[in-house]
């Protein structure tokens, strides 16, 4: 008796030869994965080694002139390269929602410093922290956002993307003036420095470099051109005179600790009450952050979503070098300390950040079914995406949140290729 004919979609008529090897792959060996883990977080196991050698010898790294070598050339540079990847230009694009967007900034460097610097001196009057470390609290708290996370994760999780954009390239802007004003009000009186001097450091480390930046941008194409060919080795310089900072400045704090034989210890326990401190910080910052935006753009899934992030991150790209420049070369000694809350905090916002974007995602697509509004109304243009992705790219940042930007590629809600079946309908295009 003859057999029917097989439909063209019958998985029985795909023949043995056609049918894809998901193991003709080879599986990395266990060293490409060590390599691969360390590449994807270079930047942390660097900082952690750099402060284990700096405690061990910390005589090193004062020997190589940190005031000159940390304090002025690698912080120029930093902010240099800053200056040449960022596009002030493109801000003009996203300026149509003002009140979002000035709420963002509000809360970014406004409450939050606000609340940081409340949760501070609560620490340092029960003697749970000790001064620097409380100082140090209310410093990163008082940074602005980061550049590449927020992009990524807003990206990743269905959110506006031009909002992104905007508010991480704007409030790093205005970061450089609004920190040292919050550290100036706050901490003038204890962080040994006058208003003279902070201005010059500002002006000379700061300002200046991302001035000359910004002109080589716009006026000096051909450099231009040629820092954007090279954009992943700049970057990697960005990177290691970030772990340069840090070295040196764990280096003056490992040398204090020597000569005053204790006083200046900061003993285990206060450290791990300054992780939880940190830790409990972002969820309630981005918890308040996510109410207020409810309440305050119920309609707007794509911006709530955007806002959670841009609301709570702070960057470690500018606020490493940015804490350098503040302070005098008097007071290096407890920058260490300074740094170190914020590089707690740092790689605390990405893993939150990364373990929400799925459910983010999927809580968008439902608002957006729920309000009739169309998948895709807020993604940014298609000439602009590749300006927002080259500003998430040339803006700074640790190599660590390559793991975010992997994520991103991943298709977050493709249907299983049963469902897809079962409906009739193709799997919908990556």
């Amino acid at each position: 008796e003859p057999q029917p004919a097989k439909s063209a979609a019958s998985p029985a008529a795909v023949t043995p030869e056609a049918a894809p090897h998901k193991n003709d792959a080879p599986q990395p060996s266990v060293c490409e994965r060590v390599v691969a883990a360390y590449d994807a977080n270079s930047f942390l196991v660097n900082v952690v080694a750099v402060i284990g050698l700096a405690y061990a010898a910390p005589g090193v790294g004062l020997a190589l002139a940190p005031a000159i070598t940390a304090s002025r050339v690698a912080v120029g540079v930093i902010f240099l390269l800053t200056g040449l990847g960022l596009r002030t230009r493109e801000l003009a694009k996203a300026l149509a929602n003002v009140r979002f967007n000035a709420f963002v900034q509000f809360f970014n460097l406004g409450l939050v410093p606000l609340a940081a610097w409340a949760i501070s001196r609560g620490l340092r009057a029960s003697n749970a922290l000790d001064r620097d470390l409380a100082n140090g609290v209310f410093i990163s708290g008082a940074l602005p956002m980061t550049v590449n996370m927020v992009i990524v994760l807003t990206k990743s999780s269905n959110g506006d993307e031009a909002a992104a954009v905007f508010n991480s390239a704007f409030g790093n802007c205005l970061g450089i003036f609004v920190t040292p004003a919050w550290v100036l009000a706050l901490l003038g009186e204890t962080a040994s420095f006058s208003i003279a001097d902070f201005s010059v450091r500002i002006a000379q480390r700061v300002l200046g470099p991302l001035a000359v930046g910004q002109f080589v941008q716009y006026r000096l194409p051909s450099i231009a051109g040629w820092a954007k060919k090279h954009k992943k080795p700049l970057k990697k310089l960005q990177e290691t005179l970030l772990v340069f900072i840090v070295y040196t400045a764990f280096c003056s704090v490992a040398r204090e600790r020597r000569r005053k034989d204790g006083t200046a210890r900061q003993g285990p326990a206060k450290i791990v009450v300054m992780v939880l401190v940190q830790g409990g910080f972002l969820l309630a910052a981005m918890a308040a952050a996510w109410l207020a935006l409810g309440a305050l753009f119920p309609r707007d899934p794509e911006l709530r979503v955007m806002g959670l992030f841009g609301c709570t991150h702070k960057t470690v790209a500018m606020g490493i070098p940015l804490i350098d420049a503040i302070f005098s070369d008097e007071s290096k000694s407890r920058v260490g300390l300074f740094l170190l809350p914020l590089l707690v905090y740092h790689p605390a916002q990405l893993i939150v950040g990364s373990a929400l974007t799925s459910r983010l995602a999927a809580w968008v697509d439902a608002q957006r079914a729920a309000l009739g509004v169309a998948s895709g109304d807020s993604k940014l243009p298609p000439d602009d995406e590749a300006a927002a992705l080259e500003c998430a790219s040339s803006s700074g940042g640790s190599r660590h949140q390559r793991d975010a930007d992997h994520q991103e590629e991943q298709p977050q809600h493709q249907p299983p290729d049963d469902e897809a079946a079962a409906t009739g309908q193709p799997p919908p295009p990556v």
